[in-house]
């Protein structure tokens, strides 16, 4: 009797120890589960804000490349209508003086007033003066002669409406040839040497091209004479604005 008590007494603290260590067993997986958890939401959430900060400062980074790419082509368009003005400014002044020439010429083919240098230089400046463009003296000086030269070529022909008609045509390709010239040499990426696109047959044969659009033609000689003038006039222009 007494050995079967002891026994049961035996059972029950196996019992009560087994229980006892499933209980501790049970606590001790619920927490480091909810350890576990709780430190995998924490990374969760960690990764989480890495990702945004890192996405936020790649678009960042983004917005900052094109805003300045957005500010260099803004800054080429604004290069690229400053030289159009200032080259149009001076081809105005041409225009100018051409009204000037056919006056002093007309009132006596004995008068030589419509070659003096000095009063093509008069109304280029005064022309560059009321556009409020800037140009060095010898930008000046040299687009006067350029002026005399042109006017010369007219003069050899004529001072009659078909040959003013006819030598605008190959006028107005030398200004915009020099635009186009002025803007290949100022562009950013750049990959020809400078001597290449100022070399005089590519000029020349550029002004031949544009030719071909055109109902007239030229003497070799006159389109040589046109091809200098653009690398001379391109030359003067982009040492006053720095380009070159």
């Amino acid at each position: 009797m007494l050995e079967m008590r002891n026994s049961r007494k035996v059972s029950y603290s196996i019992f009560f120890i087994v229980v006892s260590v499933s209980i501790i067993i049970l606590h001790v997986s619920n927490f480091v589960s909810l350890s576990s958890r709780n430190v995998t939401a924490r990374n969760e959430e960690t990764w989480k804000k890495e990702v945004s900060s890192g996405r936020i400062l790649a678009q960042g980074v983004q917005g900052v490349m094109d805003t300045r790419d957005d500010l260099i082509r803004f800054r080429r368009r604004s290069v690229y209508s400053h030289i159009d003005r200032l080259v149009d400014c001076l081809f105005r002044g041409f225009l100018d003086t051409l009204m000037w020439l056919t006056e002093e010429y007309y009132k006596s083919e004995e008068s030589e007033s419509y070659n003096d240098l000095l009063m093509i230089e008069k109304i280029i400046r005064k022309q560059v003066s009321i556009e409020g463009i800037t140009l060095s003296n010898r930008t000046v000086n040299n687009e006067v002669k350029r002026i005399k030269e042109r006017h010369d070529e007219i003069i050899d022909q004529g001072t009659t409406s078909d040959v003013f008609k006819r030598m605008m045509k190959l006028y107005e390709i030398e200004n915009n040839l020099t635009k186009d010239v002025i803007k290949k040499i100022s562009a950013p990426n750049r990959e020809e040497d400078l001597i290449d696109i100022l070399n005089v047959h590519k000029i020349k044969n550029k002004i031949m091209n544009k030719l071909t659009k055109v109902q007239y033609t030229f003497d070799d000689a006159l389109i040589e004479a046109v091809a200098a003038r653009v690398i001379g006039r391109v030359t003067d222009i982009s040492r006053d604005e720095d380009i070159i």
